[in-house]
């Protein structure tokens, strides 16, 4: 063997030894999602680190509204997740309090939080490899005066050129999975067969269809909230 293929090859064991191995995720969050009655000023979170090595997290909170069809996070005081900053041992869980500083409103008020695995602190030295770091969005919803987890909501869709459209009048959220266009004879046309996504109250969400297999009559259907079977879409009037 040279010289230059012997330094070359130590060059690489040392590089090998101050490189750590790829670090896969460990952050579990439970549940996804939260609801909070009118008379309930908190609930929690547990976030768990099911890896091998200690784990950072940290937890921020948005007001969640949606314009020109898109999702909008912006900061609030509504309410606060306290630790925001936290370590969790392998193995170990830790309870985040959500709480409420606002009262309730006639409108169910929307919020994210946002959960985001931290890089663990560099160490001077070493070179550390590749890492993946999960970061979970969960919905927190305020329910308004007077409201239990229903669905008082008023749904109205449409297609827009290659866009659907739905806007929701009622005063609490619709979530919409397994989204149909009816064509002609009634046949059904899947259009987004697992989760698309929420339209708020008061609010107007679009999305972008999959290439149509048969126009129909832009009537459209889905599965709301925790329905069990879909419900039709009634067609919006709005030119």
């Amino acid at each position: 063997m040279t010289a230059a293929r012997v330094l070359f090859a130590g060059l690489l064991a040392c590089a090998l030894l101050v490189t750590t191995p790829v670090r896969a995720s460990s952050l579990q969050v439970a549940p996804t999602g939260l609801a909070l009655a009118a008379n309930q000023n908190a609930d929690v979170l547990r976030l768990s680190n099911t890896g091998n090595d200690p784990m950072r997290a940290q937890v921020r909170v948005f007001h969640w509204t949606q314009r020109d069809g898109k999702d909008v996070l912006e900061p609030t005081r509504d309410i606060v997740a306290t630790p925001a900053m936290l370590s969790i041992a392998p193995g170990a869980s830790q309870l985040v309090r959500v709480v409420r500083l606002t009262s309730p409103g006639a409108t169910e008020g929307s919020y994210r939080v946002i959960v985001s695995e931290l890089p663990p602190p560099k160490k001077e030295g070493v070179k550390v490899g590749l890492q993946f770091a999960l970061e979970y969005s969960l919905p927190v919803f305020l329910l308004p005066s007077g409201a239990t987890q229903g669905n008082d909501y008023a749904l109205h869709a449409r297609r827009m050129g290659n866009e659907l459209e739905v806007s929701n009048s009622g005063r609490m959220h619709a979530r919409l999975s397994q989204v149909s266009e009816i064509g002609a004879g009634g046949r059904r046309s899947v259009l987004f067969p697992g989760l698309l996504g929420y339209v708020l109250p008061g609010q107007t969400m679009r999305w972008t269809l999959p290439p149509a297999k048969d126009p129909g009559t832009s009537a459209f259907e889905a599965v709301i909230n925790d329905d069990n079977a879909a419900s039709p879409l009634p067609t919006s009037t709005t030119p």
